[in-house]
């Protein structure tokens, strides 16, 4: 068995979640400066994900009712995932809600 060492091109090529490169460029942010990325972004990539992983899930599902598929543990991994998306996407409405609620309680 050849095990293949890690070097650091490939620990340095993984990005956050919720980033891109193309994000950072169109951003214009400098090399010396860390941006985080804004709230909308990040809410829209998790809608993104959710659709994602549904459609996969609803493909898979197609092809194992046709015949299609051989592996099933791969529906079954997609399905779970897809499950994971939106349980975190229903949490973070969760939290966006009651923030909203506790600030509309703030008199002024």
């Amino acid at each position: 068995m050849f095990i293949v060492p890690i070097n650091s091109n490939i620990i340095n090529s993984v990005n956050p979640i919720g980033r891109s490169e193309d994000k950072q460029k169109a951003a214009g942010t400098a090399a010396g400066q860390e941006q985080a990325p804004a709230f909308k972004d990040f809410v829209m990539d998790m809608i993104q994900t959710v659709e994602s992983t549904e459609a996969a899930t609803q493909v898979d599902a197609y092809n194992l009712s046709v015949g299609n598929m051989d592996d099933t543990h791969t529906m079954l991994i997609n399905a779970a995932k897809a499950e994971l998306a939106l349980q975190t996407m229903v949490q973070l409405r969760n939290k966006v809600m009651d923030v909203y609620t506790e600030i509309m309680r703030i008199n002024i």
